[in-house]
């Protein structure tokens, strides 16, 4: 029945231990307990280029603890030595396209079985943009993961959507420098001049007195108000 009810996923060799992690929880619901039995999981698991790899301990299993024997010899093979997760840590490429608790998540799988310290914290505050870094320099959290989803919110927020910002191109400069001529014009002293002279100059057809405005074509202004004045 046990056979029938539980089949393992194909092994991870990039997660070597998470896999193992997944295999025993799905062993201790299933009640599986036999060194053999688990053994025997294990092994239909591994893929051809995985099992090429322990060949040695397949063709030769030990007598006892066959389980745990390819268990460490798995692990052994595929995980991050020390030195290789070091060199990880220490050369992150960034925060990329991920948010900081995911990069922390990373961190700490790195971290193995050691305990992060306060120049772990600072190998991941120097990967956080610098908004991020601003907002949570001096933190009182403790908590790394704690740390991480701050840092989550604060990166949210700086994302959000701000208002649009046009971009002002040569036309656009142009037209505004002529709007505020146009205005400067419209502002300046018509003393003396009537409505219609003060607004449109020699193209004015009409002239309301008293008027000083002087025209500079030989035959005067014709107009109502003026025959009238």
């Amino acid at each position: 029945m046990h056979a029938v009810a539980l089949k393992l996923p194909e092994f991870w060799q990039e997660h070597a231990a998470v896999w193992f992690a997944q295999a025993e929880a799905q062993f201790a619901l299933r009640g599986i307990t036999q060194e053999d039995t688990k053994y025997f999981y294990v092994v239909a698991a591994l893929n051809s280029s995985t099992a090429s790899r322990v060949l040695s301990l397949l063709q030769d299993p030990p007598e006892a603890d066959k389980y745990l024997a390819l268990k460490q010899l798995l692990l052994e093979t595929f995980e991050l030595s020390e030195p290789e997760r070091a060199r990880k840590l220490l050369t992150l490429p960034g925060l990329g396209d991920s948010i900081p608790s995911e990069l922390m998540d990373r961190m700490l799988t790195l971290l193995g079985n050691h305990q992060p310290c306060f120049i772990f914290r600072e190998l991941f505050m120097q990967q956080m943009p610098s908004q991020v870094r601003a907002a949570l320099a001096g933190s009182p959290v403790k908590d790394l993961r704690a740390l991480a989803r701050e840092a989550d919110k604060v990166l949210n927020s700086s994302r959000l959507p701000g208002p649009a910002v046009r971009v002002v191109g040569a036309a656009d400069v142009q037209a505004i420098r002529e709007d505020v001529i146009a205005a400067t014009q419209r502002q300046r002293p018509t003393a003396g001049l009537c409505y219609y002279h003060a607004r449109f100059g020699t193209r004015a057809k009409q002239c309301r007195p008293p008027c000083s405005f002087v025209s500079a074509e030989p035959t005067p202004i014709s107009c109502v108000e003026c025959r009238q004045g």
